[in-house]
């Protein structure tokens, strides 16, 4: 499975299968490798949840900002303010909130790739731990 996840303006690109063999007859280095493979990834991941994160605060700021504006309207037909459910459709289709809502889910998409990624990892230590031992016995 290849994995594409952009942080910032880098591209980091791999194929998960293929970081997740593991080679018996270098045990020894697949348990090295591992922890920076691991510690890499795992950091990714936090830096990816981050910019989700920041990505919702940036669409949530300009929701508000949107609904305050369209709450103030009047509307034409009748003279009044916007009802809360006209201003919220009014926000949803705002080109600007909707971009706003595209870059957060794809941010969102990102780091829960990641974060499947660090499990996989994961598994792979007590895998590498077991065969260690495995060989170390035989």
């Amino acid at each position: 499975m290849d994995i594409n996840v952009t942080y910032g303006k880098e591209d980091f690109s791999f194929n998960l299968n293929e970081e997740l063999v593991i080679d018996e007859n270098k045990i020894n280095h697949e348990a090295q490798v591992q922890a920076s493979s691991y510690a890499f990834l795992n950091m990714l991941y936090k830096k990816l949840l981050r910019a989700s994160k920041e990505a919702q605060k940036k669409m949530e700021r300009k929701e508000a900002e949107l609904f305050i504006k369209y709450k103030g309207e009047k509307d034409e037909s009748t003279g009044k303010t916007n009802a809360n459910e006209t201003a919220r459709m009014k926000v949803l289709r705002n080109p600007a909130y909707d971009s706003l809502y595209d870059d957060f889910i794809e941010s969102e998409h990102q780091a829960m790739v990641v974060e499947v990624c660090v499990k996989a990892f994961e598994q792979r230590v007590n895998l590498i731990q077991t065969l260690s031992a495995n060989l170390r016995k035989g």
